[in-house]
């Protein structure tokens, strides 16, 4: 019985062995499949083909090489402007990274240590109060630090929800401040949600972190930026005023909250990144294309060095990438970190659970996303960088950036 049994387990064996097909390394791009790569573009371009986009820009890097990039649908749908990888994007708060690398580029100079208070470079933060559901408005025991800026632990938020803070934030018009000292005059007069360094809440620290530089640095935002990061890395099209001559270069930005149709909220013609601006947010302020934000993410995944320029030590970028939030709870609006498999660094979520986030992908990566549904990702395990550009708010509905990250890894099999 027991030879019958091997005679038959020799023959499935061998039957199964005869239909295994070797994988043709001339198939593969960089680790990439060619034809999983074009799931991507089948995939995406049905959200423009159906109408739920005017148009979509994704790019794959690995190993320091463009393994795919596309640009798919219309820049602006009225015109029949077809969308190219020169058009420039809002990327909102795909920003803070940016104004993150900043500020640690002055910490990197011995200029201040990550616990300092806050108030020791912006007085306005000086006796600030909290938030106490059972209390009121009531003074603040902890100071707010600067990693706690760095980490959206200080008790700032946005104003979104439908709490009693929230109504202060509505009133205080922070959107409308017509100088980043305009900003901090409001917003240090509002409560905090919460004792600094407590918890966790999305909110306009980096904006904060904004003025923090202009004070540290003695230069204004953009000038700083451009001189430390834009101009070195030649990040040519990055602007919080773009100029009149590529003014027609920015992708409008649409909204679908009619549910028929795409409808303009922000087209060039009328948009503030065309104009003068004299509120340069550090948390959402900046417009950029798809090769300008490949660079800064290259020069990270480099571990802070691009074209044999340093930018930040390697370390630096060590201590920025940990979970700083390990300690905290969640404090309410609709970013929920800690959960979901993301931690937060110095600027970045981190993903710390793979198996929580139900996507495919690395622990360890690293990046944030933008309010029009701009997303990029750095996966410093598999050496690679993932952005796609879309430009809808809301945007979240579609879970675009989830299919993305999804069909960039599928398509990884090396």
């Amino acid at each position: 019985m027991s030879y019958i049994i091997l005679i038959i387990s020799l023959f499935f064996t061998s039957a199964v062995s005869a239909q295994l097909v070797p994988i043709e390394k001339g198939n593969l791009k960089y680790g990439f499949d060619q034809d999983r790569l074009e799931r991507i573009d089948t995939r995406m371009h049905q959200f423009v083909d159906e109408g739920k986009l005017a148009g979509v820009q994704s790019a794959i890097m690995r190993n320091g090489q463009l393994v795919y990039s596309d640009s798919y649908g219309y820049a602006d749908i009225a015109s029949e402007t077809n969308l190219t990888r020169d058009h420039i994007w809002r990327i909102y708060s795909m920003t803070k990274p940016i104004a993150s690398v900043g500020l640690m580029m002055l910490y990197e100079q011995g200029l201040f240590n990550l616990k300092d208070p806050v108030e020791d470079y912006i007085p306005a933060f000086k006796n600030m109060t909290v938030y106490d559901e059972e209390k009121g408005i009531v003074e603040a025991k902890n100071k707010i630090t600067i990693v706690d800026l760095l980490t959206h632990t200080s008790g700032i938020g946005y104003g979104w929800g439908g709490g009693y803070v929230d109504t202060l934030y509505a009133a205080a018009g922070l959107r409308n401040s017509k100088s980043t000292e305009d900003f901090i005059n409001r917003i240090s007069e509002l409560p905090l949600y919460f004792e600094p360094g407590t918890a966790w809440r999305y909110g306009m620290s980096t904006d904060v972190i904004g003025c923090l530089i202009e004070v540290i640095s003695g230069q204004s935002l953009d000038k700083y930026l451009s001189e430390v990061l834009f101009k070195p890395l030649d990040m040519s099209d990055t602007y919080f005023s773009i100029p009149k001559e590529k003014a027609s270069r920015l992708v409008t930005n649409y909204t679908d909250r009619r549910g028929d149709s795409l409808t303009v909220i922000d087209h060039y013609s009328m948009s503030k990144y065309t104009k003068e601006v004299t509120l340069l947010s550090a948390g959402g302020g900046l417009a950029s294309t798809m090769d300008d934000y490949l660079i800064f993410c290259q020069m990270l995944l480099n571990e802070g060095e691009y074209k044999g320029k340093r930018y930040l030590s390697r370390k630096t970028l060590e201590l920025m990438l940990k979970d700083h939030c390990t300690d905290v709870v969640h404090h309410g609006g609709p970013v929920v970190i800690p959960g979901s498999g993301s931690g937060f660094g110095l600027g970045f979520s981190v993903i710390n659970d793979l198996a929580a986030t139900n996507l495919l992908g690395s622990e360890g990566v690293y990046g944030w996303g933008g309010a029009a549904g701009t997303v990029f990702r750095i996966d410093p395990e598999e050496n690679m960088i993932s952005i796609m550009m879309i430009q809808l708010m809301p945007y979240d509905h579609l879970q675009a950036r989830q299919t993305f990250q999804n069909m960039v890894y599928q398509a990884l099999i090396d």
